[in-house]
């Protein structure tokens, strides 16, 4: 029975002592919130309703001055400095989708403040790597027709390149960083200037993602150029459309959507479709989004992975040149290259994924004593094993590293992810005299060694991890932010909770319980190949409501129609045929057994 195959933990919130007095208390506290809301709220840190109002209605009063961010007041003055005298500028960034925003910020800032000379740069993703690269400052340093050498100023990355830094200085260019990554403090790169939000000592750095960062110095240079703080009407509008590329990199970056974050992204958000930007337009075209009211779903999922997908299946220039320069006709084009690329990206993953499952269950890699999964083989694409790793993770709740080997260059090259709770980067130190080159961080990280060690790297791993990972771990956690009766369910009460979005790090979509509730009928596979469940709920008062589970297909025989289900769901809304009603997103169900 279900009962006996529970997927995962159920953390439930710590009851007020008096429920009904603490929900009472909820309603005192924030006089015109729905009490659930108002607990939600309370438990994301917005504990007055001063707090919850400026969260639940952000303004763009509420970012932070450009120039307090550190670095920012120097580069934008270089900048401006280099829009006046016509110095050619090279915009240096990143080939994911955070960097190829940035690029395109600070493209179309530079080119409006009438900058005749501005290109962009992006590495390629297995031919370069990640970060500033010396052999493309070399390439800059020939100036070419241009007599003078250009400003280069790095987006995304650069932060740790201390000795590209000192390459390009060498060769007579000056270098800005602009970057959000984490740094060693002694031992930073000789530039111009360098920005970045964790540069000065401050009690609480805005968390900026690349996108973010370069916005900022956008918006500076634009300010020193004009010489006001108050920007000409033109400007105005750019710095306000130039927000939807900057919601674009913070959504897609995974950084914390809370503070200036959010205001970024709430802001952007409602820009996205009505940009003047060429090739944005092109995009959410391209991806059929032009009826959808674009959230951050569909950054991070429809049109983010369209932007990531060049870069990960060949070079993000094109992804790069889609949001600057391309005119109507190119945009249109490439576009329809990105979907084209998407699509074989996804494709690609499929089918690794479905490999790298097969490898885990045949290796015995899901039992309790291996809770570290390390795969390898020579027919897996670099551009997309860090995504499979992920998969891997999501399905048997271990850290996962997966490895393409390469027998001409005699190495295995790979990526890693974790999971809550365990440091994938400190178990990987224990394993460094395997490796030629590693780093990353608690979540994540990056590898490469001989592949004749990978075996021995494997058994390494799976020990170290088994020391900081207890068996239960294995099954995942799910937070529960509230118990709520199934008659609350319905669109009233979700239209309030869908403003807490846009939903992302640090600010999740509410987790909730419904307990007890009657299947009206039997549950229903539906989707391509049944892969998905669909159940209807109601209860003693008759309420009924629809829930439905992704994923969730295999479980529909052992549910009856008359059997009691505690269910934990995300809230959403289903309009079909302008019809809008209430949905539960099944998060985990359980069958109620009798005593």
């Amino acid at each position: 029975m279900l009962t006996a195959r529970t997927r995962k933990r159920w953390r439930l919130p710590a009851p007020p002592e008096d429920l009904s007095a603490g929900e009472s208390a909820a309603g005192a506290e924030f006089p015109g919130f729905p009490p659930l809301l108002a607990r939600l709220l309370r438990q994301r840190g917005h504990a007055d309703p001063e707090a919850a109002r400026r969260f639940l209605q952000p303004k763009l009063t509420d970012l932070d001055d450009p120039a307090a961010l550190p670095g920012c007041a120097a580069a934008a003055a270089r900048l401006a400095r280099a829009v006046a005298e016509q110095q050619p500028v090279v915009i240096y960034g990143d080939y994911d989708v955070d960097g190829v925003t940035a690029s395109a910020i600070l493209w179309h800032t530079l080119t409006a403040l009438g900058h005749r000379a501005v290109t962009t740069y992006v590495p390629h993703r297995l031919d370069e790597g990640y970060g500033l690269n010396a052999e493309a400052f070399t390439q800059f340093a020939d100036a070419g027709s241009h007599p003078e050498k250009p400003l280069v100023i790095s987006v995304d990355c650069g932060i740790t390149a201390v000795d590209v830094a000192a390459h390009a200085k060498s060769l007579g260019l000056e270098l800005i960083i602009t970057d959000h990554h984490q740094f060693d403090p002694e031992n930073l790169p000789d530039a111009a200037a360098l920005v970045h939000p964790e540069l000065e000592d401050a009690d609480d750095p805005t968390p900026l993602c690349g996108a973010g960062v370069a916005f900022k110095v956008a918006w500076q240079t634009a300010r020193t150029h004009h010489n006001t703080d108050s920007l000409p009407d033109a400007v105005k509008r750019l710095m306000l459309d130039l927000l939807a590329f900057a919601a674009l990199g913070t959504v897609a970056d995974v950084v914390p959507l809370v503070g200036e974050n959010r205001v970024i992204t709430v802001h952007g958000l409602s820009r996205i479709k009505h940009t003047g930007f060429v090739g944005l337009n092109a995009l959410i075209d391209a991806a059929e989004l032009r009826a959808e009211k674009v959230d951050a779903y569909h950054v991070g999922f429809v049109l983010g992975p369209r932007l990531n997908a060049c870069g990960r299946m060949g070079h993000a220039k094109e992804a790069v040149e889609l949001l600057t320069r391309a005119d109507a006709v190119r945009a249109a084009q490439l576009a329809d290259f990105l979907t084209k690329e998407h699509d074989r990206r996804r494709a690609t993953e499929r089918r690794i994924v479905e490999q790298a499952k097969a490898m885990v269950v045949e290796r015995g890699d899901d039992t309790d004593d291996r809770r570290a999964i390390v795969l390898a083989h020579e027919d897996w694409h670099p551009g997309v094993i860090g995504i499979v790793a992920s998969r891997l993770v999501e399905t048997f709740h271990r850290p996962t590293i997966l490895l393409g080997i390469d027998r001409d260059k005699n190495q295995a090259k790979g990526s890693g992810r974790s999971i809550d709770g365990v440091d994938l980067h400190a178990a990987m130190q224990s394993c460094a005299d395997h490796c030629t080159r590693f780093g990353g961080h608690a979540m994540a990280a990056g590898l490469t060694l001989p592949p004749d060690h990978i075996d021995a790297y494997r058994e390494q791993l799976v020990t170290a991890v088994n020391g900081l990972m207890p068996v239960d771990e294995l099954t995942p956690e799910v937070r529960i932010d509230a118990e709520v009766e199934l008659c609350d369910c319905q669109l009233p009460l979700f239209n309030q909770l869908e403003r807490l979005a846009p939903f992302g790090r640090s600010n999740p979509k509410p987790r909730l319980l419904v307990r007890g509730a009657i299947l009206a009928r039997p549950g229903q596979r539906m989707g391509g190949g049944g892969k998905h469940l669909s159940l209807s709920l109601r209860d003693d008062h008759g309420t009924g409501v629809r829930a439905v589970g992704f994923g969730f297909g295999d479980l529909a025989e052992e549910l009856p129609a008359g059997v009691a289900v505690d269910v934990v769901f995300q809230p959403k809304t289903n309009t079909w045929r302008g019809v809008t009603s209430p949905e539960l997103h099944l998060v985990d169900v359980r069958v109620v057994v009798s005593a």
